[in-house]
Parts: C-alpha cells; sequence; structure tokens
C-alpha cells in the first residue's frame, strides 16, 4: 500500500482534513493522503530530522528496506511477500 503522509501545513500546523484533501487532488493521488502528526515517519529515516519530500519503503510487519531513498519498482516486487 502506497500513502502519502504530510507532517505539517504551510503555518506549520499540523494539517487538516480540507488541506489534504485539497493537496490529494492537486496532485492526483490515488491512494491515502494523511496527517503524520506527531511524525511517525520519523522511525523510518536514518537521519535525526526528515528531508521533505522523502521516500521510504517498508516491507510486511513495517521493515524499512529503504530509508530516504530512491524507490524503484523492482524494489517494491522484492519486498512483497
Amino acid at each position: 500500500m502506497v500513502v502519502t503522509l504530510i507532517i505539517e501545513n504551510y503555518l506549520e500546523e499540523p494539517p487538516s482534513t480540507e488541506e489534504l484533501q485539497t493537496w490529494a487532488d492537486e496532485y492526483e493521488q490515488t491512494f491515502p493522503v494523511l496527517s503524520d502528526a506527531p511524525p511517525v515517519a520519523l522511525r523510518y529515516t536514518n537521519r535525526p530530522t526528515l528531508s521533505l519530500p522523502s521516500v521510504s519503503l517498508l516491507e510486511p510487519g513495517a521493515e524499512l528496506v529503504i530509508a530516504d531513498g530512491d524507490v524503484e519498482e523492482d524494489d517494491i516486487i522484492a519486498a512483497l511477500p
């Protein structure tokens, strides 16, 4: 499953449901766009803070496969059970 996590809006506050929907519509996202406040994404990075945008790949069981990197289709296929 692919999800987009948004930590904060331009006012540095957790995004509202309306802001999340606006973002999803603007970027034509076909998967869930969720608020990540407080940031769970920090668990899946090798850095003390997140660089944005950040892309990580988790395998089943939420095991980190790729942190803050380029995720290719072959990586996704290899992570599937």
